[in-house]
């Protein structure tokens, strides 16, 4: 469910992989420190089971029973963990098996942190059961990885203001821990929600903005330059504000597949798919209402841009002279008549 603040003992468990070179030990000591530095570290403590294999992690859930489950390792292209069998072979878990696993401890697992490359698939399948799922949309570098392990536990044992989510907010200090050492990795970690966690999420920006723009509307401005070639109707600046506002709206797809199949055939020309990026954009709006504002002033700016049509006003002020002048005419005859 959704967590404000931490009010009662979190057990993290670190699932540590087969190392590949990955410099696992170091994240290790680098969670254990971040969480030996929190305000509120007498609730967090730490168990850890090293070089598992697919029954390792199984029994370690069971037996621990963990609110937040952390793996380090290697992730492969389609989504899988990398893990050693009995014999010492390489062991790959699918994402469908990872969603099966969590499942069955879905009462008391809250958070999973999938450190691993490519792992936003697995994350997204588990987040069918599990509130709050996060992976990585492409290979992450060792270091970036564990500046986001740090970052992410140092804003689990933060205090937060109004009610905020303590793990939106654990995922946000993790992604600014990236960007302040490696900015260009910083897109990479994708958090990843049940549906049913997504609860008391503040909608207020649309019953205090009488102007809101629905997000069909924002959609399409965004996509007016491929679907409609719009460039003679915005102003250069409000161009330049169409191509953030695809950007932005694509950079929050990362690591939705549906969304991003969907948000590439729209821009690749296919109107058949605005519908579908609509729907997603929507969910992400509900989710996210700092994202919701922001793109809403986008989109505020770039409808200030376009381009008045003098054509059509010309065309209007040309109706409406006849209209008093056939008014008048009436008027003029009907005194005529009146004093006939």
């Amino acid at each position: 469910m959704f967590k404000a603040q931490i009010t009662q003992s979190q057990k993290i468990l670190i699932l540590a992989a087969i190392p590949h070179g990955l410099r696992l030990d170091k994240e290790i000591r680098e969670i254990e420190g971040a969480i030996r530095r929190a305000n509120k570290r007498d609730f967090l403590e730490i168990r850890t089971r090293t070089a598992v294999r697919p029954d390792d992690i199984r029994r370690a859930i069971a037996e621990e029973k963990p609110q937040i489950v952390h793996f380090c390792g290697h992730g492969l292209e389609d989504g899988s963990l990398l893990l050693e069998d009995d014999g010492g072979q390489d062991k790959t878990i699918l994402p469908e098996a990872l969603a099966s696993l969590f499942k069955l401890h879905a009462d008391y697992v809250d958070c999973v942190l999938l450190n691993a490359c490519h792992s936003v698939k697995s994350a997204e399948a588990i987040s069918e059961y599990i509130n709050y799922a996060i992976g990585m949309n492409q290979q992450i570098q060792d270091k970036s990885a564990i500046q986001f392990s740090q970052g992410f536990y140092d804003g689990l044992g933060y205090e937060t203001q109004n009610h905020n989510d303590v793990f939106q907010r654990a995922f946000d200090e993790g992604i600014v821990a990236i960007k302040l050492e490696y900015l260009s990795q910083g897109n990479i970690p994708v958090l990843k929600r049940k549906a049913s966690a997504n609860i008391k999420v503040d909608k207020s920006y649309k019953l205090m903005n009488s102007n809101i723009i629905p997000p069909k509307e924002i959609a399409s401005l965004a996509f007016s330059r491929i679907l409609e070639k719009s460039e003679d109707k915005y102003t250069e600046d409000a161009l330049a504000k169409i191509d953030e506002l695809k950007q932005i709206i694509g950079e929050k797809f990362q690591g939705n597949s549906r969304a991003e199949k969907a948000f590439t055939a729209v821009e690749q020309g296919s109107k058949d798919y605005l519908d579908r990026v609509v729907t997603y954009l929507n969910e992400e709006m509900d989710e996210d209402p700092q994202f919701a504002s922001q793109i809403q002033a986008l989109a505020q700016e770039i409808k200030a841009g376009k381009k008045q049509d003098n054509r059509a006003n010309i065309q209007n002020n040309y109706d409406n002279a006849k209209g008093l002048l056939a008014t008048g005419g009436t008027n003029y005859q009907a005194e005529n008549m009146t004093f006939n």
